[in-house]
């Protein structure tokens, strides 16, 4: 799945996500100049997902 994201503005913030979340959700790829991120996200975890994006300092702005 891919998503636009609103806040990831560094290398530190791809890396908070990805130590964060990497374990949980699988490989998190993310363009910080496009502010897409990557990822094989199953459908029953996007809920979940979402929340500890989000939890995190992040927002999801859609899906693509």
């Amino acid at each position: 799945m891919k998503f636009r994201v609103k806040n990831v503005n560094c290398a530190s913030c791809v890396n908070l996500i990805k130590n964060s979340l990497e374990e949980e959700f699988g490989n998190i790829e993310v363009d910080l100049e496009s502010k897409i991120l990557t990822l094989d996200l199953k459908e029953d975890q996007m809920r979940d997902f979402s929340k500890e994006f989000q939890d995190l300092g992040f927002e999801i702005v859609e899906r693509l």
